[in-house]
């Protein structure tokens, strides 16, 4: 005997209780999509939906409810998204209201956000925190509990984000017809199905496919490249471990790749080639089949059996247990229900995700936030110039240089520069890839920058954030290089008239082993107050013509040892009293003359006056 099918559908108040026909297709990863059909031609007849009535249904809820008594029923919830007049021939033709999952309320547009250090569960949460519950549940159950450094949701939907998450990640993302999951849940309902009774038609498939993996990540914290590979090792069930040995046979050659996400450790490497590898095996074994039990929904497990004749009876075999990744629900006028479904085996953890895109990023503009790395490898943060729901800074960025590495003399060989807080800069991602920002170099913007004095475009500076300047002076009128600091102490060379300047408004001092001055033609040098030559061997001062010295005070000169004087003559002018001391003075010369023009002349000696003279001696 036939079981009964019950069917309940509604749209917001509205009971309807005739219909054409009603279809729903639901698969994981996609947004679920319904039909239902009204014969035009019978508007009129009681109970029938008018195209005038049928108006109203846009935007609102659809729910659906079928199953056979006594077994469960399973629900749907939907939202009217379209109503339309089918037509041909001449006839009344068919009135069609159709709709999606409410999951198209998280599929508005391209949206941005920046998540620091979260898990997928708040990523999720956060990413869709502003659709109401009771338009959308949102249920999270991820198997990574680990967090996520930095991801960036990428001018996608909240949808589309969502689906690049289960398919980078490898979890699980389904709608059951009353809420949205993210990951595998706790409980999954289980039916039975007999081929032959409740399933009419069935194809169960094995396939090889290329499921050994490898993927590595540059890692920069550490200078080093992670790497893994999966194992491809066989197990499971009799079938699937000879398809597993099949696919790695065929397919010898383990293809590379960088990976897709964000990986700190040896740990995450591993996982990701691991959880990868369990994706690409659920797709070995498959089952599609055309059945009526109306209990088997989207996400339940399905064990599938059969009856097989051996020798003089009939034996029952379960073909396996499998996971439903995809059914279409059909009910017609009469109340007749059938469907078709592909499933996996239930085994599967990790499931492939094909239809996701990922993101194209341009380069952006971001705000640095912090410049202080706890590492001390010259990264930066920042945040994005974004107008988003959740925008966190980023984790710490590496920065550009024109020349960046180790020198002969240890770290920080190149152009060093970090940008400071409050700077503009421009961000880029390595390889494309939306996981791997990178910044490019800073720009200026309106508050921070005046060029009008430029207009010839003759000057190139650097300047420090406190205000230590070097400028490049092209202009042929001023052609020169200046290094000027914040107290306005100068180094300036003037290209233009071949001269150096060097101003300094205290001290200065010049260390060095040797040293050696070159003056080509004259020499100035002026001191304002006190000068003093310190040497500590000999000095020796060599002038080819007049050497002159004026001191307007006293002049002193002191040798412990001998002084010694030489020249072809000498005059000694001593306006006031010239006094000459020693222990012994002896005067040689060829000829002495000692005159006093005004005054007496006095000789005076403790003991004796001797004056002697080779001839006469003359005292008058």
């Amino acid at each position: 005997m036939e079981k009964k099918l019950v069917t309940e559908i509604n749209i917001e108040d509205k009971e309807i209780t005739h219909f054409a026909s009603f279809s729903l297709q639901q698969a994981f990863n996609d947004h679920h999509y319904f039909e239902l059909r009204f014969n035009h031609d019978q508007m009129g007849a009681p109970g029938l939906i008018s195209l005038d009535d049928s108006r109203d249904f846009v935007g609102k809820t659809l729910t659906a409810s079928f199953g056979h008594l006594p077994g469960g029923m399973q629900h749907f919830v939907g939202l009217v998204s379209k109503v339309e007049l089918s037509q041909n021939h001449g006839y009344h033709g068919v009135l069609i209201v159709s709709g999606y999952s409410p999951t198209i309320l998280i599929d508005r547009g391209p949206d941005l956000g920046s998540y620091l250090d979260k898990d997928l569960n708040e990523i999720v949460k956060l990413a869709t925190k502003d659709t109401p519950a009771n338009d959308l549940k949102v249920v999270t159950n991820a198997s990574r509990s680990a967090s996520i450094d930095y991801i960036i949701q990428y001018r996608e939907s909240d949808f589309a984000f969502l689906n690049r998450l289960s398919a980078e990640y490898h979890e699980w993302l389904y709608y059951d017809g009353k809420q949205l999951n993210f990951g595998k849940p706790n409980e999954q309902k289980e039916v039975a199905l007999f081929y032959g009774r409740d399933v009419q038609e069935m194809q169960y498939a094995m396939e090889i496919a290329p499921i050994k993996n490898r993927r590595f990540s540059y890692n920069s914290k550490q200078n080093d490249i992670l790497q893994g590979e999966s194992t491809g090792k066989a197990s499971g069930t009799p079938d699937l471990s000879h398809a597993i040995q099949a696919s790695n046979l065929t397919y010898s050659k383990i293809f590379n790749q960088p990976a897709l996400i964000r990986v700190d450790n040896d740990d995450d490497i591993k996982n990701l080639v691991e959880n990868e590898e369990k994706a690409n095996t659920s797709e070995l074994l498959k089952v599609t089949g055309r059945g009526d039990n109306a209990e088997l929904s989207i996400g339940s497990i399905a064990e599938i059996t059969m009856s097989l004749r051996k020798e003089l009876a009939f034996t029952t075999e379960s073909l396996g247990k499998f996971l439903i990744t995809s059914i279409k629900h059909h009910i017609d006028e009469n109340g007749k229900y059938h469907h078709t479904f592909e499933g996996k085996i239930s085994s599967t953890e990790r499931l492939l995700v094909r239809n996701f895109e990922k993101p194209q990023p341009d380069m952006q503009l971001a705000d640095v936030i912090d410049n202080n790395d706890p590492q001390g490898q010259g990264r930066i943060k920042v945040q994005f110039k974004w107008k988003c729901l959740t925008n966190d800074v980023t984790e710490w960025l590496r920065v550009v240089s024109p020349s960046a590495g180790t020198g002969d003399r240890g770290n920080n060989r190149g152009y060093f520069a970090i940008p400071e807080i409050d700077d503009q800069v421009m961000v880029a991602f390595e390889e494309g890839n939306i996981a791997r920002p990178v910044v490019m170099g800073s720009v200026y913007h309106s508050a921070n920058v005046d060029s009008s004095p430029l207009i010839k475009n003759h000057l190139k500076s650097i300047m420090t954030r406190s205000g230590h300047l070097i400028e490049f002076d092209d202009d042929p009128n001023t052609q020169g290089i200046k290094i000027t600091d914040i107290n306005s102490n100068i180094i300036h060379i003037d290209t233009k008239g071949n001269n150096i300047t060097v101003t300094a408004l205290e001290n200065m001092t010049l260390n060095c082993k040797n040293m050696q001055i070159n003056v080509a033609e004259n020499m100035d040098m002026k001191v304002g107050k006190d000068q003093s030559v310190s040497v500590g061997n000999n000095q020796t001062t060599s002038v080819n013509k007049d050497l002159g010295t004026t001191v307007g005070n006293n002049y002193s000169l002191s040798a412990t040892g001998d002084i010694q004087e030489s020249s072809d003559k000498r005059s000694e002018y001593v306006t006031k009293d010239f006094v000459r001391q020693s222990e012994t003075s002896n005067e040689l010369a060829s000829e002495i003359s000692i005159f006093s023009q005004k005054e007496n002349m006095t000789l005076q000696s403790g003991k004796t006056v001797e004056i002697n003279s080779a001839e006469k001696s003359k005292l008058f």
